[in-house]
């Protein structure tokens, strides 16, 4: 029930915001306007993201067409009611989800990288550990400290931000239901070597 609930909040967002950018959104300046398709105005910024999604080297007339294309199938989506189907709600719901995980972990992820302190001794003590590994000398040490210490950097940024969710999980109210969990039959996939993953 809660989550037929939170499918329709949802969908009522998602609504939400395609009225107000269609229907509320400032008309664009004729300047900016590179095409209409029907009521829909394809302005500069439309068209640079266009461009932006295709091959470089495609020419104007092909990014604005493809855009074109694009519209018009949307507006027939629309027309068949697709755009109220369960299973697109349930992609977009998904998109939404894996754009805002994506939006937090680049923002902590920075923010963390920024935090992390590499100092010389952790730098020279890699070296050392990595020529101990590697058995043979390694390029000199000048060479390759400052590439050691963008990766310690990376690491322990990396660290920081799994303990940050380590951190979220133990304040969160996380309930586990270990018998639906084993009763869940996943579908095998073949890998591309030829195992089996599930």
């Amino acid at each position: 029930m809660k989550n037929i609930f939170k499918t329709h909040i949802f969908a009522a967002m998602i609504a939400i915001a395609v009225m107000v950018s269609a229907g509320c959104a400032k008309k664009p300046d004729k300047s900016q306007v590179v095409a209409q398709v029907n009521n829909y105005q394809v302005t500069i910024d439309d068209f640079k993201e266009g461009a932006r999604m295709t091959m470089p080297c495609a020419s104007k007339e092909k990014i604005l067409q493809d855009i074109i294309a694009k519209e018009l199938l949307l507006e027939e989506a629309q027309k068949m009611n697709l755009d109220k189907d369960k299973k697109f709600m349930k992609e977009i719901e998904n998109y939404w989800k894996q754009a805002l995980t994506k939006r937090i972990i680049e923002r902590k992820g920075n923010e963390f990288l920024a935090a992390a302190k590499v100092s010389d001794e952790e730098i020279k003590t890699e070296y050392k550990r990595m020529e101990q590994e590697a058995g043979a000398k390694l390029e000199p040490y000048e060479q390759v400290s400052g590439q050691l210490r963008d990766r310690l950097r990376v690491e322990k940024a990396q660290g920081i931000l799994d303990s940050w969710i380590n951190d979220l999980e133990k304040n969160a109210n996380i309930k586990k239901y270990k018998d639906i969990l084993n009763g869940i039959e996943l579908k095998k996939t073949i890998n591309q070597e030829g195992g089996a993953d599930e």
